[in-house]
């Protein structure tokens, strides 16, 4: 049944996504749902649709009009149903993608990479359909096996380190600042009793050895055969509060050859995306932390939320805070972390606007008390985080977080 697509084509629940379609506007909706039956039917009787060209077309208009329904005000407000439909097409386009290759086998690589990018915006820009959640994910990683395949045969075995320079590093305390307290291998009722019941911050040693991402992910050559070929979203810019900041959507392996193995003329960051879901295989080579395990007095558990923090020498994130608990584990590379209590927003001078509401204009490593001559009564707390150290950020704690070297930083929230 599945012989023309089977990286794209098995257990699809055809049925759903026609209800799915009913919710969507009708002037997508009659065209997909013509699509679906026509591409089921011909599955089933393993042949090729008819104008699979032509249905392609029609497939990348569904995709345009829903782009710019996907991108007309903030994200969050988003209809869902407007994501549900980029997946549906993203994922009918990649059915029809792999089915045209029976006839045009000599551009596989082409069109594998072609499906690969479509499938990993699917999963990007629309939303998971209810009955089946893991459906683009479980697709992701077929294709994600198979790329890795195809990358093995064409790169070297020999591990390729990224350049870290740990000697040059300064490690200076700054002014207005005092050290963290480190505690070595803390035990879960220390770490309870003397940090997460306090909420204070701390830096916590010798926790996550154990990780095989320590080893494993300071190779190049590693990190591209996992998912080299997988499409990220990329921070261009400085700063996300500056002008000269953007988005772009790169693969893996262009954003490390481009912007982290190299020196490169802008800053280009993998900044708070989750990568591990949508590349799961990577999952295999570190734990969440048993501390994530505690939760407030009369707050149920919640989902655990893990960010992956990837980029070159140079990559800022300015003074913010966030809402939950916040365990950051260096990777490897090396970053410099400076926090303030939320007693000290007064001195922080804020952003007013909706979107940089958590977000504050001070800088502390190059203050401006002409612009700011309140931001010396602040109380800064400082700490250099190194490869296999974790920083527990408690909620609402204002952190500014520089990297001073290649670095990969793993976040995990709760609470």
């Amino acid at each position: 049944m599945y012989e023309l697509a089977p990286l794209t084509g098995e257990n699809i629940p055809w049925d759903i996504l026609i209800n799915y379609c009913n919710k969507i506007s009708k002037e997508i909706k009659v065209r997909l749902i013509v699509l679906i039956n026509d591409i089921k039917s011909s599955l089933e009787l393993n042949k090729i649709p008819e104008q699979i060209d032509y249905k392609l077309i029609e497939l990348d208009a569904c995709l345009d009009r829903t782009w710019e329904d996907l991108n007309t005000g903030h994200w969050k407000d988003v209809p869902i149903n407007y994501r549900h439909c980029y997946t549906i097409c993203s994922l009918l386009k990649c059915i029809l993608l792999e089915v045209n290759l029976k006839d045009k086998s000599t551009l596989e690589d082409q069109v594998i990479k072609e499906i690969a990018k479509q499938i990993d915006k699917g999963l990007l820009l629309g939303a998971p359909i209810d009955q089946q959640p893991e459906l683009l994910t479980n697709i992701a990683s077929k294709i994600n096996n198979y790329c890795s395949n195809k990358i093995s045969s064409l790169t070297s075995e020999k591990s390729l380190e990224f350049e870290i320079d740990d000697k040059s590093l300064s490690y200076e305390l700054l002014e207005g600042c005092e050290w963290l307290k480190r505690y070595k291998t803390p035990s879960m009722e220390t770490f309870y009793r003397e940090i997460f019941k306090s909420k204070v911050p701390a830096v916590l040693e010798d926790c996550i050895g154990h990780w095989k991402a320590l080893t494993l992910w300071k190779d190049q050559n590693y990190l591209i055969k996992i998912g080299g070929m997988r499409t990220v979203p990329i921070e261009i810019g400085s700063s996300y509060t500056e002008d000269d900041w953007s988005q772009q959507l790169l693969t893996l392996a262009e954003f490390i050859k481009g912007h982290v193995a190299k020196e490169n003329d802008t800053v280009g960051y993998l900044a708070q995306h989750q990568l591990f879901e949508q590349i799961p295989e990577l999952k295999n080579d570190f734990t969440i932390p048993d501390y994530c395990n505690f939760t407030d007095d009369g707050k149920e558990d919640s989902a655990i939320d893990i960010n992956a923090w990837f980029g070159p020498k140079g990559t800022v994130s300015p003074l913010h805070y966030d809402p939950r608990d916040n365990l950051l584990c260096q990777v490897f590379g090396y970053k410099q972390v400076i926090l303030y209590h939320p007693d000290d927003r007064k001195y922080l001078y804020t952003y007013d606007t909706r979107l940089l509401c958590n977000t504050a204009q001070a800088d502390p490593v190059n203050p401006d008390y002409n612009k700011f001559p309140e931001f010396r009564k602040a109380q800064g707390f400082m700490c250099h985080l190194k490869p296999g150290e974790i920083l527990y950020i408690p909620p609402e704690w204002w952190h500014h977080v520089v990297s001073l070297s290649p670095s990969f930083s793993i976040s995990f929230w709760w609470n």
